[in-house]
């Protein structure tokens, strides 16, 4: 073994030079944990003959093989992948693909532990690369692997073989942990690695200087959003409840969206027909994707940070809005309340409905928070600190010798 650990992170949901804001988490992750171990991303792009003539799939046709924008080597490799039709093969087709990538770039030897973000379908095929290979994994759970694929009974039989067979797996919220634990996961091999968040970039900036930067009006007041125009985010749910507002005399109130569309969709221009329905369509301001980079300032300017997500890991944003000092009104829901531990640090709403979120956002407005303490709790969850934690797994893993089940057993999927 090297004196510096080497991991290939296995990632479909990276950015890329088509996405360059697309799970902006996972890389800040993976750019903590770089520091501290010898680091190979690979972010396999789904791929199937003909998909240039799909207009939702046409971009990451032309996504380049690899790139340099970061500080370790990063690639996106093509694997075979024909939507809803062979999803429950993706797996296979994925490990199929790494392989050759592996073997193709000389990396057999070069790899002391794989890193599979998501259990479907990285986590699966990290399990049969790891028998081809002979070396371990780990598994990320993030939470779509565990709240949405026990629909599909093949996939979660994928899933809960990667687990069982995982040197280890990590939920970003312990709610996720238990979740695969109530599906059949093995408890001992189960951890809470929770996201972080950038301090130095999410940082507050007076209110009136961020509103002037991003040609706000400074008599006004503001909700904000940040996610992706999806239904299951509940973007509708804030319009409505912003609607409710004003007409209950927060005349001042503006709503910023903040986002565009993802891979599961586009809803902004119903979204927008929506604000035009309820009559506030001028007082929504539609800021588009905003890079990473420049996020902080948008959280400043808000008076609060609202999340209507239908189902969340652990969402980011919330933990971004905090290191801004703005105050959260979210959805209770899956890892949420992790986050928001206690009423001086937002507000939780039971019901994914908009006027108990109207009624909670009016709370938020009225309510003297301490941004000190917003500040601070940001401060206590940094991204350095879970690559700390993450990098003592990946010691006592190599240091053991530990190869996953799955190398060592005939396990049945």
């Amino acid at each position: 073994m090297s004196e510096r650990i080497r991991i290939l992170c296995i990632a479909t949901m990276f950015p890329n030079p088509r996405m360059p804001v697309h799970a902006q988490f996972v890389k800040q992750r993976l750019d903590a944990l770089s520091g501290k171990v010898d680091l190979i991303v690979v972010s396999p792009i789904p791929w199937f003959p003909g998909e240039r003539y799909f207009p939702r799939y046409a971009n990451r046709s032309r996504i380049a093989a690899q790139t340099d924008a970061n500080a370790y080597p990063t690639y996106f490799p093509k694997f075979f992948s024909i939507p809803a039709v062979l999803k429950p093969l993706e797996g296979v087709f994925l490990a199929l693909a790494l392989r050759r990538f592996i073997a193709a770039h000389g990396l057999e030897d070069k790899i002391d532990v794989l890193d599979c973000h998501l259990a479907f379908p990285e986590g699966f095929a990290g399990a049969l690369l790891a028998r081809m290979l002979g070396k371990p994994y780990v598994v990320t759970l993030r939470g779509h692997d565990i709240n949405d694929l026990p629909r599909f009974p093949v996939r979660i039989r994928q899933v809960l073989f990667a687990l069982r067979h995982s040197a280890r797996y990590f939920g970003v919220a312990r709610a996720l942990v238990d979740g695969a634990i109530r599906l059949g996961a093995p408890p001992e091999k189960g951890y809470a690695s929770t996201n972080g968040v950038d301090t130095a970039r999410f940082r507050p900036t007076a209110k009136s200087d961020a509103r002037t930067a991003l040609g706000l009006r400074t008599d006004r007041r503001y909700m904000l959003s940040v996610s992706h125009l999806v239904p299951r985010k509940g973007v509708d749910i804030l319009l409505r409840a912003h609607a409710l507002l004003r007409a209950g005399g927060h005349t001042d109130l503006c709503f910023i969206v903040v986002g565009q569309g993802g891979e599961e969709g586009d809803c902004e221009a119903d979204l927008r027909a929506l604000a035009t329905e309820l009559g506030i369509a001028e007082h929504v301001v539609w800021a588009g994707a905003v890079l990473n980079t420049d996020l902080h300032a948008w959280y400043s300017a808000a008076d609060v940070f609202c999340l209507a997500s239908e189902k969340e890991g652990w969402p980011n944003v919330v933990l971004e809005a905090m290191a801004c000092a703005t105050p959260v009104v979210a959805h209770r829901t899956w890892g949420v309340p992790e986050i928001i531990t206690g009423p001086d640090l937002g507000i939780l709403v039971d019901a994914r409905e908009p006027a108990p979120f109207a009624q909670a956002i009016g709370v938020a407005l009225n309510h003297a928070w301490d941004p000190t303490r917003l500040r601070g709790y940001a401060l206590e969850n940094t991204w350095d600190k879970v690559a700390d934690g993450l990098l003592q797994h990946f010691k006592a893993i190599v240091r053991s010798g530990q190869q996953s089940e799955g190398q060592q057993s005939e396990g049945q999927v």
